[in-house]
């Protein structure tokens, strides 16, 4: 074969040759219209398949990565020795926070939160129950939220304020401003709105609509304030820490990690090591075994990921075996180019660019086809994907794959098809021999392999979900409903069940 075609300069003649191939590839298509809407569609619905995959799986690494230095902030979790087993969990103790801000120098900001709960919000006649844990000074700083307005710095410091998300101002104050204004919590306590956040996306594993200070907890219950001085082993809490720029966990592992062992008659905390989990590592490495992170959703992510590779081998598959059960009507073509001069080279790039053409149609076919599937995806997914049609690096990437597309699904036939005898082809007779049909079976094996896989893999998956949500639970779940209380609703618990019976 002669590689100097490939390699050569681009000039006048080149550009004229292009162009050419590209007005003989465009007759082709135009020509067998049946053959060229059935390809077209065939690889369409694998590509957009593939790049709907490919969407979801991007948006499950993106998590969290929206912050400012994500890649410094850790969650603090404990690996607890349970009769030779080790246990890991990141339920911790306000002792241990304050212990790592005392000990533990390279620490920048550790930040405590009781979790979070449903609690009251009132202003005026608008009541709202929603979600907001109660959290240390630094929470903030922690993370980084953006802020809309107020200080991160001093947000927090008060006991009797409060930070709204921008969706929970909205929802309170309508669109005044609402910093400086006053929020009654849980019909009991009035706390001033020092900060307003920007609404968090779907991709942050952090999700509240507000944030109140821990200090007012400690004013409300100061059994949580005795638990700071008290010890290791009331575990109720979670602790966030964010490292110093520069440093890393490898730096701090060796002092962390029997921080609780001074406590020596407690033997939950004798028996506990202190370990950090990465925060870009939460949302997809939740499953720990033998105090090692050990998978957990990127189990789910890489098995969609062969999913979507896998639909895409088809539909390459099914566009090769379409093209050369086609050689026949294409052979004298071969033929009588081959025998006026035409290199296989040059047969090799016209055949190769009749496959971008097709693959460049349906990639953009793909495209519609997403735009269209979308809000019915993230409905079904509880995610916020959009087509990043506006980004540079995601055209390079499809443009990409959409070449590699072409040259894998297009190669075997440019080859197999540059390849014909010429006089035998003029003959009437393009058959290389007995072997010459066997790759093809091998692929229409593999192609019906692959599909009759993803199949039962579906069928499984679906068997599955249908007995996790129709197996038996023990009661009648027609008419019932479920809500969780407020200390408000605990002490009328009696006049509350019976302003629900006469409501129903």
């Amino acid at each position: 074969m002669n590689l100097a075609f490939f390699l050569s300069p681009v000039g006048p003649k080149s550009i004229f040759m292009l162009e050419s191939y590209f007005k003989i590839a465009w007759r082709n298509i135009s020509r067998s219209k049946g053959y060229s809407i059935l390809n077209i569609s065939g690889l369409a619905i694998g590509l957009s398949v593939a790049l709907l995959i490919g969407l979801w799986v991007n948006y499950q690494y993106s998590y969290d990565r929206y912050l400012p230095d994500a890649g410094q902030v850790y969650q603090v979790a404990r690996n607890f020795n349970s009769n030779g087993d080790t246990l890991t969990f990141t339920s911790t103790s306000l002792k241990l926070a304050d212990a790592l801000k005392q000990s533990i120098p390279d620490m920048q900001y550790v930040a405590e939160s009781d979790g979070g709960n449903g609690h009251g919000l009132m202003v005026g006649e608008k009541k709202l129950y929603l979600y907001g844990p109660q959290v240390a000074s630094s929470y903030l700083n922690v993370f980084g939220f953006p802020l809309v307005e107020g200080n991160a710095n001093t947000a927090l410091k008060d006991p009797y304020s409060i930070v709204l998300t921008k969706a929970t101002a909205v929802a309170l104050f309508g669109h005044e401003d609402p910093m400086g204004k006053i929020v009654r919590y849980d019909n009991a306590n009035n706390l001033k709105v020092t900060a307003v956040v920007k609404d968090l996306p779907s991709n942050s594993t952090q999700q509240f609509s507000y944030l109140v200070p821990i200090s007012l907890l400690e004013i409300l219950s100061p059994i949580v304030k005795q638990q700071r001085t008290g010890s290791y082993g009331n575990n109720a809490y979670s602790i966030y820490v964010k490292l110093l720029p520069g440093h890393s966990y490898a730096d701090i592992r060796g002092k962390l990690r029997d921080i609780e062992h001074t406590e020596t008659g407690n033997t939950n905390a004798m028996l506990s090591e202190v370990i950090l989990q990465p925060m870009l590592h939460w949302h997809l490495y939740g499953d720990y075994k033998n105090g090692q992170e050990n998978g957990g959703f990127v189990d789910y992510v890489r098995i969609f990921s062969i999913i979507g590779l896998l639909v895409l081998l088809i539909a390459c598959i099914n566009f090769i075996n379409l093209t050369t059960a086609r050689s026949e009507r294409r052979a004298r073509e071969v033929g009588v180019r081959k025998a006026i001069g035409s290199p296989r080279a040059q047969l090799i790039f016209q055949f190769l660019t009749e496959s971008v053409l097709l693959t460049a149609f349906a990639g953009a076919c793909a495209l519609v086809l997403v735009r269209l599937a979308l809000p019915f995806f993230n409905s079904l997914c509880n995610c916020e994907i959009e087509l990043p049609i506006s980004n540079p690096l995601f055209w390079l990437i499809y443009i990409g794959s959409i070449l590699i597309t072409a040259f894998i699904a297009g190669g075997r036939p440019a080859f197999y098809m540059s390849s014909f005898n010429t006089v035998r082809v003029l003959k009437g007779n393009s058959q290389k021999g007995k072997q010459s049909s066997l790759p093809r079976k091998i692929l229409v094996v593999a192609q019906f392999s692959c599909s009759i896989a993803l199949i039962i893999s579906t069928f499984i998956v679906y068997q599955q979900i249908q007995y996790a949500k129709d197996r038996p639970t023990g009661y009648n779940t027609d008419r019932l409903i479920y809500t969780s209380g407020n200390k408000e609703i605990s002490k009328n618990i009696v006049a509350f069940k019976n302003d629900l019976k006469q409501a129903g």
